[in-house]
């Protein structure tokens, strides 16, 4: 009996059967296998008290969370307790059922109060166990094992567990563990809302007023809890809040703001849309100076902090740089500048970049919107710059408007639009006068023309045309299927443009009316032509008013220079007469020369002397 005790004391190694001990082996292995059993009643015992509380706390800290909805620092508090009552169930209820180790001769003792048979079953068992008392009582050990041998063959090993009470702790555990899926079953998303608070995420549980967005300024936040929702506001400026809401209507819905230092805190009740309008709930901040915490409160509904943040406005400067052209006279390559100003003054053919620097934060994107055509800056040290190359600014041949799209790295823009201009100092046609002394020639003959062509920068070419024209209604017109004749005037220097310094050009030609085969009563037209010089784009031709000669004989031309002078003495008589109304004239000593001095000065022949 010493024995048996010491093995419940101090659990001794299971008895393996040694060689020699067969008498005995159908009894031992009754006994081990009932020893099996018993050690998995025992596991079961303990994991099923261990699986009920593992359930019951799991429950209790839900419905602690659901009504409480803690933070993240309560519901850490919450997991500790749950840990700790957890721990308090497997020390005091499942590690005792899982530490007990039982023996052969531990369950000899309990068949023995079973069956009521003293101590022969330990005797034998220890008797067909070979040892240092085999050879001092041979004969009491083969009786002992003999009777054990005979009459444990009708014995009964007692295989259940005292207090173990296996299917009651099966039972509660299944009506638990059926609870609880059934509960996971009709309502996941309570159970992955709970999963996640439990790895101290941010999810809310399912509620009966939804807020299914916040829009601040305008701008969407994401109120996914993992998001981090994050808006901006300028700096003074009145915030305009919409939200809008699902589910069950509340009667109120609010924003809670509070500052960053734990300051003042304020609430704005939102306007409820209307009965049949559009939209959601609004609220509107007259201004905000500081950056911000808020929360959206509605029915059983409610929202993470979203952080609103208040910063400046961007402040952009505008550059404009000009580069004149070559060929534009005494600015050739000229650099024209302006800082801070909208508006530029440049010449016809100048290339202008346009550049935009923010001096008080950074910028995230900027473009250049001319005559409706999007052009994006590139980022350049500091500041955005638009290459003149591909845009309208890389040659301005008229006055160009423009818009910046400037947006800042908190996708804010300016308060005022960024608008400017770009005048142009247009570049003239060239100039041209031309003067011929009569407009009647014979056929053969060489009429002169005086010419003279100017131009603000340069020329490039002067041409003369002469053409055989036809009246038609009144007015010249070329004659069909013959071509002008073109005599250039001017052979430009060696860089093939005529200089300021060069103009304005003048020169006379004869002429060549003989080399268009005209005759009597046919017409000619005279007109000069000449082109500017813009660099390099072509230049702008310009041509004189034409002059029409009328072709004749000799008798023609003595009639029309007879025709002339009467027209000249008629304008001499007119002049006299208007010096003798006016009295310039002095007086004269007969009527005679009165009449006469005046003709011989109108005649060009020498007036006679004045006498006293």
């Amino acid at each position: 009996m010493a024995i048996a005790l010491d093995s419940l004391a101090d659990p001794a190694p299971r008895l393996v059967r040694p060689e020699g001990a067969g008498r005995l082996t159908g009894l031992r292995e009754r006994i081990a296998g009932v020893r099996r059993r018993r050690e998995r009643i025992r596991r079961l015992a303990g994991y099923a008290t261990l699986g009920t509380a593992v359930i019951t706390v799991a429950a209790a800290v839900f419905l602690v969370d659901w009504l409480a909805a803690p933070a993240r620092l309560g519901r850490l508090g919450l997991l500790l307790a749950a840990a700790a009552g957890l721990g308090w169930v497997w020390w005091r209820q499942v590690r005792p059922w899982l530490s007990i180790r039982e023996s052969d001769l531990d369950l000899a003792l309990l068949v023995e109060r079973e069956q009521g048979i003293d101590s022969d079953l330990v005797a034998a068992l220890q008797f067909d166990w070979p040892g240092p008392t085999a050879a001092e009582s041979p004969a009491l050990r083969d009786a002992v094992v003999d009777y054990v041998a005979e009459f444990g063959r009708d014995w009964t090993v007692p295989a259940q567990v005292a207090e173990a009470a296996i299917r009651r702790r099966l039972a509660v555990l299944a009506v638990a563990g059926s609870v609880m899926l059934v509960a996971v079953a009709v309502r996941p998303d309570f159970a992955i809302a709970f999963l996640n608070r439990m790895a101290l995420g941010s999810l809310h549980y399912p509620t009966a007023t939804r807020i299914e967005s916040l829009a601040i300024g305008g701008s969407r936040i994401d109120l996914r809890p993992w998001a981090g929702g994050e808006a901006v506001s300028p700096l003074g400026r009145p915030v305009e809040f919409e939200v809008t809401l699902g589910g069950r209507l509340p009667e109120l819905a609010e924003i809670r703001l509070r500052g960053l230092a734990g300051g003042d805190r304020t609430t704005l009740d939102l306007t409820a849309p209307e009965p049949n309008g559009s939209g959601g709930w609004t609220g509107r901040l007259p201004r905000l100076l500081d950056t911000v915490d808020l929360q959206v409160f509605a029915g059983d509904a409610w929202t993470e902090p979203v952080r609103l943040r208040v910063v400046p406005l961007p402040i952009v400067d505008i550059e404009l740089a000009a580069t004149t052209p070559e060929h534009v006279a005494g600015r050739a390559g000229e650099p024209t500048a302006g800082h801070g100003d909208r508006q530029l003054a440049v010449a016809e053919g100048s290339s202008v970049t346009l550049a935009a620097r923010c001096i008080n934060k950074r910028l995230a994107a900027v473009a250049a919107v001319i005559d409706g055509e999007r052009f994006p800056l590139l980022p350049a040290e500091d500041r955005w710059a638009l290459a003149p190359r591909g845009t309208p600014l890389e040659w301005i041949e008229g006055d160009v408007r423009f818009e910046l799209l400037v947006e800042d790295e908190d996708g804010l823009a300016p308060e005022q639009p960024l608008t400017g201009s770009i005048r142009v100092r247009p570049d003239t046609p060239p100039q041209l006068r031309v003067d011929l002394l009569t407009r009647l020639a014979l056929p053969d003959g060489s009429p002169r023309l005086d010419w003279t062509a100017g131009d603000d920068n340069g020329i490039r070419s002067v041409d003369l045309l002469l053409e055989r024209v036809v009246a038609a209604d009144g007015d010249a017109e070329p004659a069909t299927g013959i071509p002008p004749l073109v005599r250039q005037l001017a052979t430009p220097p060696a860089g093939g443009r005529f200089g300021p310094a060069e103009l304005p050009l003048t020169g006379s030609v004869a002429v060549p009316l003989a080399s268009l085969g005209l005759v009597k009563g046919e017409q000619a037209r005279v007109t000069l032509r000449a082109v500017d010089d813009r660099g390099p784009k072509p230049g702008r031709t310009a041509t004189s008013e034409p002059i029409v000669i009328e072709i004749t004989d000799e008798t023609g031309l003595l009639a029309s220079l007879q025709e002339l002078d009467e027209r000249s003495a008629k304008q001499i008589d007119a002049l006299i007469e208007r010096q003798l109304q006016v009295g310039d004239l002095p007086p004269l000593s007969s009527p005679s020369e009165a009449g006469a001095e005046p003709l011989k000065a109108a005649s060009g022949q020498p007036p006679s002397e004045t006498r006293p």
